[in-house]
């Protein structure tokens, strides 16, 4: 049974994972490629707590008796997710619906597959809020995969788990799509294990979040 408090017993060992994820889901760098081929990832992965034996097992692709040399990587990465005509383009706006809202008269108001629909732009306003600046890189993409696993790592140190709990659900519960198309469109199978390790991690983690929420709750109330 997984702890009710989970999320806060550790909070320094998870936005870590938050943080490695999101590191390897940008442009490869000589200096990642060398934290991997020590074994870097896997340390932060282990690092979790796992008394629930709940922890996904860290994909063989990415450990470093399999993983590939710094070019072979780079080549791999150019095939999936290159600035131009990429196969993949792990951003939220891409696999949900352009807007919901009902009085948007643009034609592609409700097709799917374009960039700063309605998840950009509350995005847009929650960073500005708090003062998180967006990289050059991903100014145009707010919900880049890359930027919305960073955030969630700030939050788990710093949010209670029902604000945790929120933004999973509106903005990290579009990775099955990502995977499906990532299958449908036969990805390299490097990058999709590792969206496959990502989701599967966010499914575990969702589910210990919403355990603290609700156990949360019920202290909240205990007290009034």
């Amino acid at each position: 049974m997984p702890h009710a408090d989970q999320t806060r017993q550790n909070p320094e060992a998870l936005n870590a994972v938050y943080a490695m994820f999101s590191g390897l889901m940008q442009p490869p760098t000589r200096s990642v490629h060398q934290e991997i081929m020590a074994g870097n990832p896997a340390r932060v992965w282990d690092s979790l707590d796992v008394s629930d034996g709940t922890r996904p097992a860290i994909p063989q692709s990415w450990l470093p008796a399999a993983f590939p040399s710094y070019d072979q990587w780079r080549r791999i990465y150019n095939n999936t997710m290159p600035p131009a005509n990429p196969l993949i383009v792990p951003v939220e706006s891409v696999y949900k619906v352009w807007t919901t809202d009902s009085s948007c008269e643009m034609p592609f108001a409700r097709e799917t597959g374009l960039l700063q629909g309605d998840s950009a732009q509350h995005l847009y306003q929650v960073y500005r809020e708090i003062g998180f600046e967006l990289p050059a890189m991903y100014a145009d993409r707010p919900d880049h995969l890359v930027l919305e696993l960073e955030f969630m790592g700030l939050l788990v140190e710093a949010a209670e788990p029902a604000v945790q709990l929120l933004f999973i659900d509106q903005h990290l519960d579009w990775l099955p799509r990502l995977v499906a198309d990532a299958e449908h469109k036969a990805a390299p199978a490097l990058y999709l294990d590792l969206f496959r390790w990502i989701e599967e991690f966010l499914a575990v983690e969702r589910r210990r979040i919403a355990q603290a929420a609700g156990g949360a709750a019920s202290r909240n109330a205990d007290r009034r």
